[in-house]
């Protein structure tokens, strides 16, 4: 897929889950809806969070950080905008339950950057690819040498 695909894609999704998160925002009552009304609530906010977060996340890492891959970039904005979409909905939930505190906000975000720790150690030495600076003196075998590994 190429990246103008994807963006657009993304963009699309995002406004389609905002609008489908107000509908159900104005025309569900929480009060007198079943467990599928507050369901809906809690899969379409955490959609649409989830795709604001990825895009703006890949843009701003791809446009600040230019030596990373686009790839990398869109892996890196899509784990972390899961996670910044599953704090938010957990921490909604817990709000409306009356149980956000202090000591359970800091469990929530600490357990989530322990997550996001556990899945940066988890990532293959392949997967961390990004794009190093290319010096005057380097010859065409140095480059792709140091870019690709040899599978012997």
């Amino acid at each position: 897929m190429k990246l103008k695909h994807y963006l657009l894609i993304n963009l699309g999704a995002m406004i389609i889950f905002w609008l489908l998160w107000l509908v159900i925002l104005f025309k569900v009552d929480p009060l007198t809806t079943n467990w599928l009304g507050r369901g809906l609530f809690y899969l379409t906010l955490f959609a649409a969070i989830f795709s604001t977060m990825s895009l703006f996340g890949f843009i701003l890492r791809f446009s600040l950080i230019r030596q990373q891959l686009a790839r990398q970039a869109v892996i890196t904005a899509f784990r972390q905008a899961a996670l910044i979409a599953i704090g938010v909905v957990i921490a909604l939930w817990l709000l409306s339950r009356q149980l956000l505190g202090w000591f359970n906000l800091f469990i929530l975000v600490a357990g989530l950057v322990m997550l996001e720790f556990f899945m940066l150690s988890c990532q293959s030495q392949n997967t961390r690819l990004s794009a190093q600076k290319i010096s005057k003196h380097a010859t065409s075998k140095d480059i792709i040498s140091s870019t690709f590994k040899e599978n012997h």
